[in-house]
């Protein structure tokens, strides 16, 4: 597995501050997330990446607060880390 960086566009809106007219709800944009953690999975539509890992025996072997990640979505992946270490 990999420890990486991901910067990714992610949805934005619904700030709850009562009715405002249309000409200003347009000027909304996508908002700019980052999420790190272990890549659990990835395949060509998606990536799964898991920040909190339990280790025994040097293997990953429960996660927790993992995100599904749509590639076209993704920004960059910046690779930080191999686990365990070496590979």
């Amino acid at each position: 597995m990999t420890l990486s960086k991901i910067v990714w566009h992610d949805a934005s809106g619904g700030s709850n501050v009562g009715w405002r007219d249309i000409s200003e709800l347009k000027q909304i944009t996508a908002a700019v997330a980052v999420s790190c953690g272990m890549i659990i999975h990835e395949d060509d539509d998606l990536i799964i990446i898991c920040p909190h890992m339990l280790i025994e025996d040097g293997k990953a072997i429960q996660g927790d607060a993992e995100i599904a990640i749509p590639k076209a979505w993704v920004i960059s992946n910046e690779k930080l880390l191999a686990f365990p270490p070496g590979d």
